[in-house]
């Protein structure tokens, strides 16, 4: 998909668009990562732009979380004809469910895992006080 309009980047360039984000409810922000034809590196919150020559690419992003490859996403781009394509990289609410990547803006994946992680541990700490509240 192009831009809407035609923008400041150079033919068969890809732009990925981050949305400012924190991962596990903690406020953590693990540093995204993208593999992309010739192009690694690092991308922070907003477009960053990916200059890649014309082709079909395969574009792959990821959060580094300690190390660990989390949030993977990826997606096929065809760069020959001869404009921009526009990304958008959503990462996962918790490290433990993908991430999206899309053409079109997408939700964060993962919130379902998130409120089933905080509740689990909510129920798992109500039992253990009902338990002994009961024994005691």
């Amino acid at each position: 998909m192009a831009f809407p309009h035609p923008g400041p980047h150079a033919p068969g360039t890809v732009v990925i668009r981050l949305r400012p984000f924190t991962m596990l409810g903690r406020g953590l922000r693990p540093p995204v990562l993208v593999d992309a034809g010739n192009w690694r590196g690092q991308i922070e919150p907003g477009d960053t732009p990916l200059p890649l020559p014309p082709g079909v690419w395969p574009v792959h992003v990821w959060c580094s979380y300690y190390g660990i490859k989390v949030g993977k996403a990826e997606l096929t781009v065809d760069t020959r004809a001869g404009h921009p394509v526009l990304l958008h990289y959503a990462p996962p609410h918790t490290i433990y469910t993908r991430g999206a990547l899309a053409f079109e803006p997408v939700d964060r994946p993962g919130k379902g895992a998130l409120v089933a992680i905080f509740g689990l541990s909510f129920g798992v700490v109500a039992l253990l006080v009902l338990l002994a509240a009961l024994l005691g």
